[in-house]
């Protein structure tokens, strides 16, 4: 355990040390335009920035790939999430969320990553340091395929969110296969082979679904893109077209009330 959390913490150090100096390039100059527009940070460009194969993927803006332009319309205009007075705590915070949401007034906000930075908390998902019933909202994005046993992390998530409270994730879900593939016995050569990146441990397949509710979440899978006009889909970049998909339907899991 000690070698694999060394390696999570070297890979996400070597990843913001790639972000801090990827933030000092004058993108939005390079892509200055009108054709697409970003909704999480406002900006409009002539394009967005590929990325893993996907043309327009990413805002030179804020750097939100398709699926943080979707989870931040969906939240916007379905969840909620900056009207109703909320406790949230956000697992391994994007960096085009967390100063957004820390800014909402209606949010009780708390950043937790397994190795914090800034104003965020240490947080272990096998091991949530918070009472029962603490929050209303706990989002955790692409974050369950790399937690050994996914299904504590679960049960945690599920303890710490009152009565009615919502899980929100995004991962990615490979619709084509019935069952999650995982197999512990991987070397990390073999997961990156496998997997595309040393950290994840599992590939989900539909069944994710019912992962999500075992420990009493009532689950719905929401495909958000197909629900909007084709001309909001394309204005904001939203469809992930070709490359290595990342994942952007949204998973909501309900405790129930009972």
């Amino acid at each position: 355990m000690g070698a694999a959390l060394a390696r999570i913490r070297d890979n996400q150090s070597l990843r913001r040390v790639a972000a801090r100096l990827d933030r000092r390039f004058p993108w939005p100059l390079l892509y200055r335009g009108d054709r697409l527009e970003c909704p999480c940070c406002g900006g409009r460009f002539r394009g967005f920035r590929p990325r893993a194969g996907r043309p327009d993927a990413r805002c030179p803006g804020c750097n939100s790939f398709e699926r943080h332009r979707v989870l931040w319309m969906w939240m916007g205009d379905r969840a909620g999430v900056f009207e109703e007075r909320l406790d949230v705590l956000h697992i391994a915070p994007e960096a085009v969320f967390e100063s957004r949401m820390r800014a909402l007034p209606n949010l009780s906000y708390t950043g937790g990553d397994l190795f914090p930075t800034g104003e965020q908390v240490r947080v272990d998902l096998t091991d949530i340091p918070f009472d029962a019933g603490t929050f209303d909202l706990v989002i955790c994005n692409h974050v369950l395929d790399e937690i050994p046993d996914d299904r504590l992390a679960l049960r945690e998530i599920h303890r710490v969110l009152r009565p009615g409270g919502r899980l929100v994730t995004q991962t990615a879900v490979h619709l084509e296969r019935e069952s999650t593939f995982e197999d512990p016995s991987l070397s990390p050569e073999e997961r990156r082979r496998v997997f595309h990146t040393a950290d994840d441990v599992r590939i989900y397949g539909r069944d994710f679904l019912d992962r999500l509710a075992e420990p009493g979440f009532d689950v719905t899978r929401i495909d958000y893109v197909a629900e909007l006009d084709p001309a909001t889909v394309e204005r904001h970049a939203l469809a992930e077209q070709g490359g290595l998909a990342n994942g952007s339907d949204i998973y909501v899991a309900v405790k129930n009330a009972v």
